[in-house]
């Protein structure tokens, strides 16, 4: 491995180092996708190429904070991908509200399907948390199943 990887997969471990959260050597050496469960935090992660080069995407979700989708590549830039939005935007206008509503479920919906697309999907073994709140934000449909029998208006 060059240098030049090394770099974006110690950007990645300083990120996390509050949390003693690193790659797995052998996920690195072999490029090998995987996920981290520790500390709170889910971490999914995997290696690819695109027209910028090599690169390491990750999809971090902790319940202290909102959830980061990045792109880390080889030469040390990053691009942010998009994640869930853990709160809507609400009008007085029932109109407008109902507009936002939809919004909001429209993009998480579609970033469910990205994720899963990338193999960042559930599988049962991610901290309590995340599954959670997976479960509240990922879908329309998700939601209506954790929250019936509630006292929420959904």
């Amino acid at each position: 491995m060059s240098g030049s990887v090394d770099q974006h997969i110690a950007n990645f471990n300083k990120d996390f180092e509050t949390w003693s959260i690193e790659l797995p050597k052998e996920a690195v050496k072999n490029r090998q996708r995987g996920k981290i469960v520790k500390s709170g935090w889910t971490i999914w992660y995997l290696f690819g190429t695109d027209e910028a080069g090599d690169y390491l995407d990750y999809y971090a979700s902790h319940r202290m904070t909102n959830d980061g989708h990045v792109r880390l590549y080889a030469n040390g830039s990053f691009k942010v991908l998009n994640s869930y939005c853990s709160t809507r935007r609400v009008s007085d206008d029932p109109e407008e509200d109902r507009r936002l509503e939809n919004e909001f479920w429209e993009h998480n919906e579609h970033v469910s399907r990205e994720l899963e697309s990338k193999g960042f999907g559930l599988e049962g073994n991610e901290h309590p948390s995340t599954i959670i709140n997976r479960a509240l934000i990922s879908s329309r449909e998700s939601h209506r199943r954790v929250t019936k029998g509630s006292d929420s208006e959904d």
